[in-house]
């Protein structure tokens, strides 16, 4: 009797209902035998007569598989028992149909043998199973082959062809190895061991052959900083400067217009009316005299053979790879295509970054296309060649060599070792420094930090400046002997090693002067000068440090020694003396090198990351220099140190918060300051000692001043004699240091001022107090010894840098900088 099921009405009508159900002797789905719905035994015989016509009239192959994929629909995907039992049902179905149709239509077999393809139900692996390799296409297409002749052998699946050999070398993600003749990638999406894997990649639109191959020789295995060329940029031009070869007499007046200009911030639109005036005038006055004198600006520039001494990247505001503008304006919405991690184990992380680099501004006639992000690069061997053009500047340069040395005397960077020592070349042991070189061998020491240009808006541009050291020390750090090496764009400091990007042309210009580069001809040189150039010093902050040299924070470890941080809970110090003559030794260069090199080699972020905590450093650009040493031309910069760092940190951080000074107190020193006179020459602190949380907003400077003359007199009384010991130590330390001549035994005991300091702070308030600048002032007295006074190397003249750049030259940043929070309408250009 046939099985009734009960259905619920979905009309009005609320009664039960039944409906038959009919037997099917279908052989597709039924098996011969089964009670199905009347609407499914309908279906059921539209496909198998579909099937008729199909297997009796000849088809070609690409409409026979089309009119298989619109009549057959079995890949179900429920899990069920009931339809798992269906479809196995069904398969055993497919088999006795096929062999029930072979006999009747055994002529039209011969025209076309391929089988009929039901799809069946994808097999399911575990996760991180071993994918199979594909090595090139013509393996892929064998595969392919291989897996339609299983198909003909009954449209199974085969478990043992076609399928992933766990014995294939592969990667998974549990960071098993990775071949790199070979491997696999780990994503999960590599072939599985049935007949189905060429249909998955038919029908799967996004895959590429290069998701799951190996890796060739010529592809590149670490992340690339390099620059583009600009094989189009006139290095011509850096030859020519104003009144240089001209033909015009008076071009004094010209100059002047352009002193003029830009002592007074004019704009071009006004420096161009005043010479059309002169022209004018003069033209009136004496004709004769007169007649090439310019009628624009462009004229008197193109006059006076300004050339281009700069050039211009885009830059990804991602990744902050470097592209050529010229290349990337041609194509709207450029998207970057630098990869990270090239041979990254996962396929997506070997993507590109594919940020957008450029943007469509809107103009009264359309769009134009600009770079989101702009990165000028001064010509480094443009500054030289103009500093080299001023008259006296190479007797300058030579002056040091007529100093009087004593031994264990330090007057002077040319004192210290590393200006006595430094190598001519890696290969040899001839001096870099010496009489018969002085102006033609330079020694630069450069500044990266960064600074808000402007008031109303958070915005952190970056600097990196280089100053010569062979000038005397009163003229080095003056704005005119000043190189700005670049300008890195904002709004957001560049992170860890990303700076590398714009370092990499800073340090191809470096090598290129490393190796020589020849001065043009000029009346005081009429033959050709080679002048060569080596970065000897790298002064800056902590953070700028890191990045600049590749060194892991200094809250991990210390740079210089070996001393690493203690780590206790979520904080870190680096407390414990007892074992100082274990760790307080320099560290080996070449090791960090190697170290830096093999970073370059890691594929994963965390792979890096775990590298970087082991061995403390991460690749920078710098290192390509040959002669440059991380570890000693690093030196620990004194005005972070001592007096932005240690002197503030004591009395805000050890007395004010930790209850020893209190308001009233705050308000006593700041009248006993009131009544204490100085000298006019030197720094007065400002009088809001109580101000807010007390010593508020103090500068360096300003810190530098309290300590040296106002802490004594002005806290002796209020201390007690622990705390009096710490500022009589730290503050007769700081004195010594400062002097602009020192000796040996001034740095001896200065020296043990400060590690007396240490002691006393572990002491009084515990091993978690020990800063990392506590640690760093222990290696202050070896910098000395390297490079002289403080005078001679830390960075107030590159913060008054940064201030000058700030106040004055903000429009500078304007121009070249597309990408700030606001813009005035009408920019003077006379900056670029």
């Amino acid at each position: 009797m046939p099985k009734k099921r009960i259905h619920k009405d979905r009309s009005t009508d609320t009664r039960p209902k039944t409906r038959n159900r009919v037997e099917c002797n279908c052989t597709l789905h039924c098996n011969g035998s089964k009670w199905v719905d009347p609407r499914t035994f309908e279906r059921h015989q539209q496909e198998i007569e579909r099937f008729r016509t199909i297997t009796s009239v000849p088809q070609s192959t690409s409409q026979f598989r089309s009119s298989m994929s619109s009549s057959v629909d079995v890949g179900s995907s429920s899990t069920s028992k009931r339809r798992r039992k269906q479809e196995e049902e069904e398969e055993e179905g497919q088999d006795s149909s096929n062999s029930s149709y072979s006999d009747s239509d055994e002529s039209n077999q011969t025209d076309y043998q391929e089988p009929i393809n039901i799809p069946t139900k994808r097999k399911r692996y575990p996760k991180f199973r071993q994918t199979e390799l594909i090595p090139d296409d013509e393996n892929l297409n064998n595969d392919s082959d291989d897996n339609d002749s299983s198909d003909d052998n009954g449209g199974g699946s085969d478990d043992n062809g076609g399928g992933s050999d766990n014995n294939d070398g592969g990667s998974d993600d549990n960071g098993g190895s990775w071949d790199y003749n070979g491997g696999g990638s780990d994503d999960n999406d590599g072939l599985n061991d049935n007949g189905d894997d060429n249909e998955d990649f038919d029908n799967n639109e996004s895959y590429t052959e290069d998701d799951d191959r190996g890796f060739s020789d010529d592809d590149v295995p670490i992340e690339q900083f390099t620059a583009p060329d600009f094989d189009d940029f006139d290095f011509e031009s850096d030859d020519e400067y104003p009144d240089s070869n001209i033909e015009f007499n008076d071009s004094w007046i010209l100059l002047w217009i352009l002193k003029y200009q830009a002592r007074f911030h004019l704009p071009d639109v006004a420096i161009n009316s005043l010479i059309k005036f002169f022209q004018i005038v003069l033209s009136d006055a004496d004709n004769e005299r007169f007649k090439n004198f310019p009628t624009s600006s462009y004229m008197m520039r193109k006059m006076l053979e300004f050339g281009k001494h700069s050039k211009r990247y885009a830059v990804c505001p991602s990744c902050n790879k470097l592209y050529k503008e010229s290349e990337i304006l041609s194509t709207s919405g450029f998207k970057c295509n630098h990869v990270e991690f090239p041979i990254h184990p996962r396929r997506n992380l070997r993507k590109p970054c594919g940020t957008e680099v450029t943007d469509r501004v809107p103009t009264t006639s359309g769009f134009i296309i600009k770079p989101k992000m702009v990165y000028p690069l001064p010509s480094l061997k443009a500054q030289i060649i103009a500093m080299y053009r001023r008259p006296g500047f190479e007797s300058l340069l030579e002056k040091w060599t007529n100093r009087d040395e004593e031994a264990g005397l330090y007057t002077d960077i040319y004192d210290g070792e590393i200006w006595k020592t430094f190598p001519s070349s890696t290969d040899n042991s001839a001096q870099f420094f010496t009489p018969d070189t002085a102006d033609s061998h330079l020694g630069i020491m450069i500044n990266l930090d960064w600074f808000q240009p402007f008031d109303s808006a958070s915005y952190s541009t970056g600097a990196i400046y280089g100053v010569i050291c062979n000038l005397p020390r009163e003229v080095r750090f003056k704005k005119e002997n000043m190189l700005i090496l670049a300008l890195l764009p904002g709004p957001n400091e560049v992170k860890l090693h990303k700076i590398n990007h714009y370092l990499a042309p800073i340090v191809d210009e470096l090598l290129e002067f490393w190796s020589g580069v020849n001065l043009p001809p000029s009346e005081d040189h009429p033959e050709v000068k080679k002048i060569r150039l080596a970065v000897i010093c790298c002064a800056n902050d902590i953070p700028a440090a890191r990045k600049l040299c590749g060194h892991i924070s200094a809250k991990a470890a210390c740079y210089r020694c070996h001393k690493r941080a203690n780590v206790v809970g979520r904080r870190s110090n680096f407390g414990g003396f007892d074992d100082i003559s274990e760790w307080f030794q320099d560290r080996d260069p070449e090791e960090h090198r190697t170290n830096a090199e093999a970073w370059q080699y890691c594929t994963i972020r965390d792979e890096r990351d775990a590298h970087v905590s082991a061995n403390l450093v991460r690749w920078s650009e710098m290192l390509r220099l040959p002669y440059f040493n991380p570890i000693r031309h690093l030196i620990v910069d004194p005005m972070h140190c001592l007096f932005l760092g240690i002197a503030k940190w004591i009395v805000k951080k050890l007395w004010i918060d930790g209850g020893k000074l209190s308001k009233s107190d705050l308000k006593l020193m700041e009248n006993r300051a009131k009544q204490i006179k100085l000298p006019a020459d030197m720094g007065r602190i400002p009088y809001k000692i109580s101000t807010g949380d007390g010593f508020s907003g103090f500068t360096a400077d300003q810190w530098k001043s309290f300590i040296l003359i106002y802490a004594i007199p002005l806290m002796w009384d209020l201390l007690v004699t622990s705390d009096r010991n710490i500022l009589a130590n730290f503050v007769k330390a700081c004195s010594l240091l400062t002097c602009r001549i020192i000796n040996i035994d001034m740095l001896s005991q200065a020296h043990d001022r400060l590690f007396q300091v240490a002691l006393l702070i572990e002491e009084n308030y515990g091993q978690e107090f020990i800063t990392p600048n506590i640690h760093l002032f222990l290696h202050i007295t070896d910098c000395c010894e390297d490079y002289g006074p403080l005078y001679s190397f830390w960075c107030y003249s590159f913060e008054r840098m940064n201030g000058l750049l700030g106040n004055k030259l903000f429009l500078l940043f304007l121009c070249l900088c597309p990408n700030l929070p606001y813009r005035p309408k009408n920019i003077p250009y006379c900056f670029l």
